[in-house]
C-alpha cells in the first residue's frame, strides 16, 4: 500500500492494520445485524396472545325407548329324545309366560337348541366313555319398545322353577335410540358453557375473551340416572331405563386486554 494511501486512511487503520479494521467493521456489522433479529424476536414474542383454557360441560336426562331381554330353558335326558320332549314342554310354557306379558310373537326370537353329551363319572371324579345323559339348551330373545314390561318380565320368570322347568333369565339391556342427535346437541351447549366460564374468568381479570385457539371433544358418558360414575374410555351404561348422557369439552381462547 502507498504511503500516499496510508496517509488518507484514519488514525486507527494507521495503528492496527487494514486486516483488523476490517474484521472490527464485519464484527460491527454482525453485531447490528443480530440486534435487529433479536428485536424482531422480542416484538413477535409479546404479540403472541395470552390465553385461557377451560372445559366446557352439559348433560340430559333420557328415557330408553327400547330393550332386550334373553331366557333360556334347560332340559336333561337319558336319551336325545327323552330330553327333546322335556324341553319342548319347558320352551312352550316360557313362551306362554311371555305371551302373557303382552309381548307379540314379532318381538319373539326363537334361537336353535344346542346338544351336549354328559358322561358318567368314575371313583375319582373324572369323566368315562360311557354317555350318561344329554343336556339340550334353547335360548328365547324378546325385543320391544315395552321397556317397563321388559323389566317386570326379567323377574316373573323365575316362577317357571316352580313348574318344575330348568329357566334361567338374563338381566334386561336398555337403549336409547337417536343418541347421536343427543349427542350433538349436548356438544353445542358444552361449548357454549365453557366459553360462558371462559367470559366469566376472564372478566375477573379485567381482559376479554378473544377467538378460540383450540378444542377438542372428551368422551360420553352414558350413566344411569344420579350416577357420578365416569371413565377415561366412557360409560354406556346398559342397565338402566332412566338415564343421563354427559359431555365435555377442552377450550382455548386467546386473551384481550
Amino acid at each position: 500500500m502507498s504511503n500516499t494511501l496510508i496517509h488518507r486512511l484514519p488514525p486507527l487503520v494507521k495503528n492496527f492494520g487494514f486486516g483488523m479494521f476490517c474484521f472490527g467493521a464485519m464484527l460491527a456489522l454482525g453485531v447490528t445485524v443480530g440486534s435487529q433479529a433479536l428485536g424482531r424476536a422480542i416484538a413477535n414474542f409479546k404479540r403472541e396472545p395470552a390465553t385461557i383454557q377451560v372445559k366446557g360441560l352439559a348433560e340430559a336426562a333420557v328415557v330408553s325407548d327400547t330393550g332386550r331381554w334373553n331366557g333360556s330353558v334347560i332340559a336333561r335326558g337319558k336319551t336325545p329324545a327323552e330330553a327333546y320332549a322335556i324341553l319342548e314342554v319347558g320352551i312352550t310354557k316360557l313362551n306362554a309366560l311371555i305371551l302373557k306379558q303382552g309381548f307379540t310373537d314379532t318381538e319373539i326370537t326363537k334361537l336353535d337348541v344346542t346338544t351336549t353329551e354328559y358322561f358318567t363319572k368314575d371313583s375319582k371324579g373324572k369323566d368315562t366313555n360311557a354317555i350318561e345323559g344329554y343336556r339340550l339348551h334353547q335360548s328365547i330373545k324378546v325385543r320391544s319398545s315395552r321397556v317397563q314390561a321388559l323389566l317386570a318380565l326379567s323377574s316373573l320368570v323365575t316362577d317357571l322353577v316352580k313348574e318344575g322347568v330348568e329357566v334361567s333369565s338374563g338381566s334386561p339391556s336398555f337403549l336409547v335410540s337417536g343418541l347421536e342427535e343427543i349427542k350433538m346437541e349436548l356438544l353445542g351447549k358444552a361449548t357454549q358453557n365453557g366459553y360462558d366460564r371462559a367470559t366469566l374468568l376472564a372478566k375477573g381479570s379485567r381482559a376479554g375473551v378473544g377467538g378460540l385457539m383450540s378444542a377438542s371433544q372428551g368422551v360420553f358418558q352414558i350413566v344411569a340416572a344420579g350416577s357420578t360414575d365416569v371413565s377415561d374410555w366412557g360409560i354406556s351404561d346398559t342397565s338402566t331405563i332412566h338415564k343421563t348422557v354427559k359431555a365435555v369439552v377442552s377450550l382455548t381462547y386467546a386473551i384481550e386486554p
